[in-house]
Formats: C-alpha cells, sequence, structure tokens
C-alpha cells in the first residue's frame, strides 16, 4: 500500500473516528452548524441488512461477521480457562445496530458516583437533561422522560403469559413491580424500553445520522479502517486509515474524536504512541505521550443465560417453527407488527442481592421461550422461557492491550473475570433471588423447571462451579479511557486525551466505572453532552435532583462488604 495525501476535501473541522452510537450522535450534531465540516469513518459497511431493521433479527444480526468484529478473551482463569465471545458493532450504528435494542440507563447512584469521584458536571441531576434531549418516549415527556429527541424509545408490548406470571412471582418474592424501569427508583422488575419505531429498530444510525446524510457539511465513509492518529508536537492534526488497498491522511484543523468504543478506543490510543510506554517500546512503537492506564480499568456485565423448561404450552417457541417463521415474517414485512416486531428481551429488573442493600446487584432480561444456541450462534426454540441474570457492577478489572503493532491485529482483551471474590458472591446470590422468585406459585402453575445451571446444584460451592463453567459477558465492555481528575485519568472531565492537544475520546471507554444496566442509552447521552462541550455551548441546567445519599454511594463504592 502507498500513502497519499486526500485531495479535494483533505482538510475537516472534525475528524470523528468510529461510526456507533457516540459516533453517530456527534456527527449530526456537529453538523447543525452548517459551517462546521466533519468527516466520519466506519470500519464497516452500511448498516442495510434486513435482519438489523428486524428488532426479532437480533441472533441473526450480532453473529453474522459482516456487521461485527469477532473479538475473543484471554483464557480467563476463574472461568476454566475459557475464551469469552466479545462481538461488537462494526457497521454504522455500530452496536446499536446489532444489539437486543433494551434501553436502560442504570441508577441514579451510577452518575452520582461519577460526581462523587470529582466529575461534578457528571452526576445524575447533570446528565438526566441529556438523556431527555435524546429520546421520543411512547410515555411522553416528563422530568424523567424525553418527549422530542431523535432516538424513539417504546415500552415492550408483547404479549406473554410467561411476562404476567413471571411479574407476579417477582412480587410474591417481595420485589417491587415498577412501570419505568428508568425512572428515579427503578429497583424492582417490570417492563422494559427498548429503542424502537414503526416495529423497526432505531439505531443511532437511524436516529441521528441518517437525517444529517444528506448534509454537505458532513462526509461519511464506510469501509474505512483507521490505522492511527497523526500527533505534530503534542498536538492531533489528523488521521491515517485505509479505504480499499490505499492509505489515506486526512487533516483535522480543530480536533479528533475518538468513538471507537472500549476495545477500539484504547488501541488506536497506543498505536498512535499514547500509552504505557513501556508497551509501546515493546512493539517499537514511538511513544508520544506515557500514559500509563491507557486499556487499563476494563469492565462488563458479567452474565449467566439461565433456562427453564415448561409444561404448559405457554411459550413463544412456535416462532421458531417453519409455520411459524412464515407467519411472524409476512405479518413483519406486511405491516412492521407481531412477534418479530419485538425485541424478545420485554420484561427484566434489578434485584438487590443482599440483606439491606439499596442498590440492586443484579440484573434481568426474560425471554418468553427456551433459546438452545450453538457455538456456531445458530439456535433453536423450545418449551419453556430464557433468563439472563447480569451482575450489576463489577469489583473485578482488565486491561485491552496491543498484540502487535499492527491495527489488523486484534487486541489483547483480558477481563480478569472474577479476581475479586466479591463478583462470585453476588453472582451466587442472584442464582438463589432467581430461584426464589421462579419457585413462587405463579411460576410453578406452569410446570417450570431447571434446566440451565441444574435445580439439583444447591450448595455454594455446585453453585460456584456452574457460574465458572457457564458465565459470559453481557457484551457491555466499557472503562478503558476513563475520564477523572486523578492520576489514573486517561481523558479530564470534558473528555479531552491527557497530554495530547486536539483529541478527544467519546464513547463508553470514558466511564470511570460502568453503570449498572445496559450500556448503550449512556452512550449516546454521553455523545449528546460532549456535542456542546465540544462546540463550547453552555450545558443543560441540571434538574432538581437530590444526589444519591451517602449511604448509598459508601455502597456502590464497595464499603459495605457481601458476606
Amino acid at each position: 500500500m502507498r500513502a497519499r495525501t486526500e485531495k479535494l476535501v483533505g482538510r475537516f473541522d472534525y475528524i470523528i473516528v468510529g461510526g456507533g452510537s457516540a459516533g453517530c450522535v456527534l456527527a449530526a450534531r456537529l453538523t447543525e452548524n452548517l459551517d462546521t465540516t466533519v468527516l466520519l469513518l466506519e470500519a464497516g459497511p452500511p448498516d442495510s441488512g434486513l435482519m438489523m431493521k428486524i428488532p426479532a433479527g437480533v441472533y441473526r444480526v450480532y453473529h453474522n461477521p459482516k456487521w461485527t468484529w469477532r473479538f475473543e478473551s484471554e483464557p480467563q482463569a476463574e472461568l476454566n480457562h475459557r475464551r469469552i465471545p466479545v462481538p461488537r458493532g462494526r457497521t454504522l450504528g455500530g452496536s446499536s445496530s446489532v444489539n437486543s435494542l433494551v434501553y436502560l440507563r442504570g441508577h441514579p447512584a451510577d452518575y452520582d458516583g461519577w460526581a462523587a469521584e470529582g466529575l461534578t458536571e457528571w452526576g445524575y441531576a447533570n446528565c438526566l437533561p441529556y438523556f431527555r434531549k435524546s429520546e421520543t418516549s411512547d410515555r411522553g415527556p416528563s422530568l424523567h422522560r424525553g418527549g422530542n429527541g431523535p432516538l424513539h424509545v417504546q415500552q415492550g408490548r408483547l404479549q406473554s403469559t410467561i411476562f404476567d406470571r413471571f411479574q407476579e412471582a417477582a412480587a410474591s418474592a417481595g420485589h417491587r413491580i415498577v412501570d419505568d424501569l428508568n425512572g428515579p427508583d427503578a429497583v424492582g422488575f417490570g417492563r422494559m424500553d427498548a429503542t424502537k419505531i414503526g416495529g423497526r429498530r432505531c439505531s443511532a444510525a437511524v436516529a441521528y445520522l441518517h437525517p444529517a446524510m444528506s448534509r454537505a457539511n458532513l462526509t461519511v465513509r464506510t469501509n474505512s479502517l483507521t490505522h492511527k492518529v497523526n500527533v505534530v508536537s503534542g498536538q492531533a492534526v489528523g488521521v491515517t486509515y485505509q479505504r480499499g488497498g490505499e492509505l489515506v491522511t486526512v487533516h483535522a484543523d480543530r480536533e479528533v474524536i475518538l468513538c471507537g468504543g472500549a476495545i477500539h478506543s484504547p488501541q488506536l490510543l497506543m498505536l498512535s504512541g499514547i500509552g504505557p510506554a513501556q508497551d509501546l517500546r515493546r512493539h517499537r512503537i514511538p511513544v508520544v505521550a506515557d500514559s500509563p492506564f491507557v486499556g487499563r480499568n476494563l469492565q462488563d456485565h458479567l452474565n449467566l443465560g439461565l433456562s427453564f423448561q415448561c409444561t404448559e404450552n405457554v411459550s413463544h417457541a412456535w416462532m421458531g417453527t417453519p409455520a411459524g417463521k412464515l407467519r411472524v415474517g409476512l405479518q413483519w414485512l406486511i405491516d412492521q407488527s407481531g412477534p418479530a416486531a419485538s425485541n424478545i428481551w420485554e420484561v427484566g429488573g434489578f434485584a438487590c442481592v443482599t440483606p439491606g442493600a439499596r442498590l440492586p446487584g443484579v440484573h434481568y432480561h426474560l425471554g418468553p421461550m427456551k433459546i438452545d444456541t450453538r457455538p456456531d450462534g445458530r439456535f433453536s426454540l423450545s418449551n419453556g422461557f430464557s433468563l439472563h441474570m447480569s451482575q450489576t457492577r463489577q469489583h473485578s478489572t482488565g486491561s485491552v492491550t496491543l498484540r502487535s503493532g499492527s491495527v489488523q491485529d486484534a487486541p489483547v482483551i483480558d477481563f480478569n473475570f472474577l479476581s475479586d471474590p466479591r463478583d462470585l458472591i453476588a453472582l451466587r446470590n442472584g442464582v438463589r433471588i432467581t430461584r426464589e422468585i421462579v419457585n413462587q406459585p405463579a411460576m410453578q402453575r406452569l410446570g417450570t423447571q431447571e434446566d440451565l445451571p441444574g435445580a439439583g446444584l444447591s450448595s455454594d460451592q455446585q453453585i460456584d462451579d456452574a457460574l465458572r463453567a457457564h458465565l459470559a459477558t453481557e457484551f457491555h465492555p466499557s472503562c478503558t479511557c476513563r475520564m477523572g481528575t486523578g492520576e489514573q485519568a486517561v481523558v479530564d472531565p470534558e473528555l479531552r486525551v491527557i497530554g495530547v492537544g486536539g483529541l478527544r475520546i467519546v464513547d463508553a471507554s470514558v466511564m470511570p466505572n460502568i453503570v449498572g444496566a445496559n450500556l448503550n442509552a449512556t452512550v449516546i447521552m454521553i455523545a449528546e453532552k460532549a456535542a456542546d462541550m465540544i462546540r463550547g455551548v453552555r450545558p443543560l441546567q441540571p434538574d432538581p435532583i437530590s444526589p444519591q445519599s451517602a449511604v448509598v454511594l459508601a455502597e456502590l463504592r464497595g464499603s459495605t462488604a457481601l458476606e
């Protein structure tokens, strides 16, 4: 390959690397000023697949290597040395184009915890206006919900006896039933929200990027893999990317903004000479800025996929038969309705895992059919239900490091799962809480029997062994370029890379600690807030929401032991 300088449009005010959720938001917001030029680079293809549009098509989409990076972790010592799949979106919209559409923000304490660490502009009261700005909720506008934003959000409407009985059982087991799991105190169970409009997926690309594509000041280049950020005298001046068989160099007059996510953003920083100096020299990369914590602090949600049989024929397993596939497919093609318009995981919630706790320790997604998946991604349905239980906040942290000095080589992803024993205790308690719910009469009337991990596994050791054998990730990597004010920060509170001018990161990697729910809503909020920072406009006024108490924040920091 030979390098050349881009002609005609070789200079832009802003270059955004990564067309995922944050990149789509920024491309749309920054080009609202028609005097501002923006180049958006996406390594993958356009978001043009039919199954990508169908909410129930999620399993077909996120297993497709055309639209996803097929990463794997290093063998996890505490998970029987298994490698954990880490698929990430590789198309416009990024993971919002291939995810399960669940829209959850997490607990307000997550954001007040950020503020308590010195990020005073990132408390829940400061973030809530940007959640509202991004959203059009079918609930209508309120203090907690938006009514005029690009991202359309709908409460689940799929009717299922399993959904109804599960909520009844949760209430019988002492859990709250909550009308809005994105409300001010969402500990409990209920109908979840999904990013949908008119029976179709509403990804960040659909919501933000597509409406902006006709603007003359926005240039979008897909199938364009960025190799490095070009830094001169401590200032980011542009990027070099590959399109086809050619390397292209473009210049940024104002800023380069990385939106590659928790895996790619630290990788690209390090390939550009920004990271732990010792690691960079090992790969013969000239050191631009010695930033020891680039790629550190990796966090995700550990997830256990439980499955249950039912003797009563009440599940949606019929959708997996040839006749069922034809029926739901035709119904969706005719008017975008029916079960295919559902993201399937429509009921869920949050539960505390220790007596007296005020913050949830596990999170649930319920699907009204038993889903049996194979390693190749194919799956079959049977009568019963599937229940994903994930830990909301990790104590164990991992890392993303370079495998080589080439962007073509996947980075080394080591979650270090269960290295902190508190994580295993939380998940073990979560299994027992789950069984308390499923063993209530409302569920037992369906003839419910636990298949996985197995009802016969009851001792601490048996449950721990099952967890080590079956735990995986909920596909929420984050925190590898953490924002902060201390020595472990990679970016400052305005998401500017410390030690390099003209370079910013806007994606899940900047979270100082993971929030206790699916991450897409939070990433979109971060990008909305960052857009105002980049444009230098006054931030939206914080809402009059009371911050979380010292007791809750202490619990969030882990000072309340799990015993």
